[in-house]
């Protein structure tokens, strides 16, 4: 798909900033003998009117996960987890039979943190293409679907809770609106996302990219959830990696506000992102043209295919590492590196 318009003001005012030519449509690794490799060129636009950077090619979902390649959660996930639990828990601790729907719940992480610690939960919903997971929790069903603006939930629920998807969502403002469809007023709406300022402001490549395809900062943030009758009862930052959104849907008496235009501030952290990457490449290049040992690339993730793109050497390369034990063995998506265990 080719977004020309801004997703937060629907006008057709993008202007291109930069481009990565040929990029690679997946982060994934796949079998050794998978060939399906599938490119396209990943231009980074912002809207005149607010600011707002987005990618401007979206490749299908298909074809962005041919394979599952979110696989480790860390201590950093793991408290994360606990952290928005004991909010969430705070909140719900005068309900009864809770009903909970949460979109994206991957291996079930959070649904069982939640559910140790909610005895009062009744019914687990999650809208899920990619659990794998067996021996479920039996108050969770996983709906073989994603959730989109033509779903419809019986029986509304309690609560929607959603992590790091966000920033996944093709149009976030009818992603909310959509939510607030499916939600009774005084219902809640829990969320958390990365905190794409800090990150890309950090020069991360996992900030923007085909899958995390606009700049969902909080200025943006706090106006759809606003401009949808959405109150934000409590907002709170996990180290420089998440902000944990907890709110009520108040769906009367919106006032509804403009969103800012930060076209100045982002457009140079965008050209800052492409130099720094450029420069860090050109200093890598010659540190490794005259080094006669073994030069390995450590990170089968979007981290090495951004390297690569942006022109690193890799003639040298031996292969890529990982201490993912189930990449090992596999093949970066779009090069020919097996990935091995350090």
């Amino acid at each position: 798909m080719i977004r020309n318009n801004s997703i937060l003001t629907r006008e057709n005012n993008l202007e291109t900033l930069d481009i990565i030519k040929k990029f690679p449509v997946s982060m994934s690794t796949v079998p050794i003998d998978y060939d399906n490799f599938k490119y396209m060129d990943m231009i980074y636009t912002i809207c005149k009117d607010t600011g707002i950077i987005q990618i401007k090619n979206y490749p299908t979902l298909e074809d962005m996960y041919p394979f599952q390649h979110n696989f480790s959660y860390g201590n950093i996930w793991e408290n994360l987890f606990l952290r928005f639990t004991e909010i969430t828990t705070h909140f719900l601790k005068d309900k009864k039979k809770i009903k909970i729907v949460e979109f994206g719940g991957s291996e079930c992480k959070l649904a069982n943190k939640l559910l140790e610690q909610n005895k009062e939960i009744e019914i687990y919903n999650i809208y899920e293409k990619n659990c794998k997971r067996k021996n479920l929790n039996p108050k969770i069903k996983i709906i073989d679907e994603y959730f989109s603006q033509n779903s419809k939930i019986e029986n509304k629920p309690d609560l929607i809770i959603h992590s790091h998807l966000f920033e996944h969502i093709w149009d976030p403002v009818e992603f909310i609106k959509t939510i607030k469809e499916n939600l009774d007023n005084n219902s809640y709406h829990f969320f958390i996302v990365p905190n794409i300022m800090q990150c890309f402001s950090k020069k991360f490549t996992n900030s923007l990219n085909f899958e995390h395809n606009f700049f969902i900062i909080e200025d943006y943030v706090d106006i759809i959830l606003n401009n949808n009758g959405f109150s934000i009862l409590n907002k709170e930052y996990y180290l420089d990696h998440s902000i944990m959104y907890f709110t009520i849907l108040k769906n009367n008496n919106i006032i509804y506000k403009p969103f800012p235009n930060l076209y100045d501030q982002n457009k140079k952290l965008v050209f800052d992102f492409f130099d720094y990457h450029k420069k860090l490449v050109k200093d890598i290049n010659s540190k490794t043209k005259n080094f006669e040992g073994e030069i390995y690339l450590f990170g089968a993730h979007i981290f090495s295919q951004y390297l690569i793109s942006f022109g690193l050497d890799i003639t040298k390369i031996k292969c890529i590492l990982d201490n993912c034990d189930i990449k090992n063995k596999t093949r970066m998506y779009g090069t020919n590196f097996i990935v091995e265990f350090p």
